[in-house]
């Protein structure tokens, strides 16, 4: 029986997510034991891995040290992370970038026309999604800006000044405004600087986060609307690979990103930001019906105007066209259920609104180059 050693904090949802899709590998395949190297309530403990004997190692290697201390041992490694560059391992992470796209449809689909990130400059992942949002957004935007909690953390500075330089930053932004946060944990202090400033959330500021970290979500008022990448598949996969390796196999791909991921809507960014309420109902109901698969029509008589009229007002104040959102709306849906459901392809096509499997395929294709059952259950080249 092979041993690995498991370096991933578990004191935040991602971590404990990547850990139960390691788990979920162990239990499906008997000749492989794990020690999790974890320190005082989920921090890692890199130290305890100096002793350590086994076969292989996952590993979120967020720094210089901790590669170096890997590299040590000489084993067979999967890093979880790849927050370190240049890359020395295989890595098996989730696609940022996408995930930092997916947010910044969120927001232009709810007609929002200013944009702005706040993340930390000094690793991948948040810079990736940083990345994402705006190439999402484009450069027609009318405001893209962008706040660095890591300017003040290198100054060791206290929460209250934090929260003095969000607000400065806040007063700067047009508004309303959709605000991405790189991880949930930020999202707090967010709201804290907007709650001083008078700001309302979401008809000021909508803001979504990353993580669907629940405390933290739930601490925020009004709740915190959150991306929940398919950390389980990473640990999953990250656990495959690194039994290939430890067979003396190649891996034809050395980084695997995992693109499922689910946008849970909460009131943070239950907001229609569009002036026009015609709009604003035609969008409302799209995204209540789209499951329907509403024709132009019907959304026209429930807004009360003519679909030509319908036509160029949406496209003015969403920036696409009814068609577009309706198949946005319908994507979502049947990306959530192919996350979080066993149903099968068929009836996920039949209540997203896709009607048939052979029509979503041709969707997910064209708009996720990917096909519904790699989204469900990627795997390793």
């Amino acid at each position: 029986m092979k041993r690995i050693a498991i370096l991933v904090e578990t004191s935040l949802a991602s971590g404990r997510a990547i850990v139960s899709g390691i788990s979920r590998y162990l239990d499906e395949h008997t000749h492989l034991t794990a020690f999790q190297l974890s320190g005082v309530l989920g921090a890692m403990a890199p130290k305890a891995l100096k002793n350590w004997q086994g076969d292989g190692i996952i590993a979120r290697i967020a720094d210089r040290k901790l590669l170096d201390l890997v590299l040590s041992k000489n084993l067979p490694t999967i890093d979880v992370l790849g927050n370190v560059t240049p890359r020395a391992f295989p890595l098996v992470k989730c696609d940022d970038h996408a995930i930092g796209a997916s947010v910044a449809d969120h927001f232009m689909e709810s007609g929002h026309r200013n944009f702005a990130f706040v993340g930390n400059s000094r690793v991948r992942w948040s810079k990736e999604r940083q990345a994402g949002f705006f190439a999402r957004i484009g450069c027609s935007s009318e405001n893209q800006t962008t706040f660095f909690f890591d300017d003040l953390s290198s100054r060791r500075t206290p929460a209250e000044d934090e929260i003095a330089s969000l607000r400065n930053w806040l007063s700067s932004l047009t508004i309303p405004v959709g605000i991405m946060v790189a991880s949930d944990q930020m999202a707090p202090l967010l709201f804290e600087a907007c709650h001083q400033l008078s700001l309302s959330i979401p008809e000021n500021v909508s803001v979504v986060g990353v993580d669907n970290d629940t405390p933290f979500c739930n601490l925020c008022q009004p709740r915190l609307s959150s991306v929940e990448p398919d950390h389980s598949q990473v640990g999953y996969l990250a656990a495959y690979s690194l039994s290939s390796l430890m067979e003396g196999k190649n891996l034809a791909n050395p980084v695997v990103e995992i693109g499922s991921h689910n946008l849970h809507r909460r009131r943070s960014s239950d907001h229609i930001a569009i002036d026009d309420p015609a709009v604003r109902q035609a969008l409302g109901f799209i995204r209540e019906q789209a499951a329907n698969s509403p024709s132009l029509d019907e959304v026209a008589h429930f807004s009360g105007l003519s679909r030509s009229v319908l036509q160029r007002r949406f496209r003015l104040h969403v920036n696409r066209t009814i068609g577009e959102t309706l198949l946005e709306e319908k994507l979502r849906l049947a990306r959530e259920m192919l996350s979080h459901t066993a149903l099968s392809l068929p009836m996920v096509a039949e209540r997203s609104g896709f009607g048939r499997q052979e029509y979503m395929n041709l969707i997910f294709k064209k708009h996720l180059k990917t096909t519904p059952a790699k989204y469900r259950s990627p795997k390793l080249s």
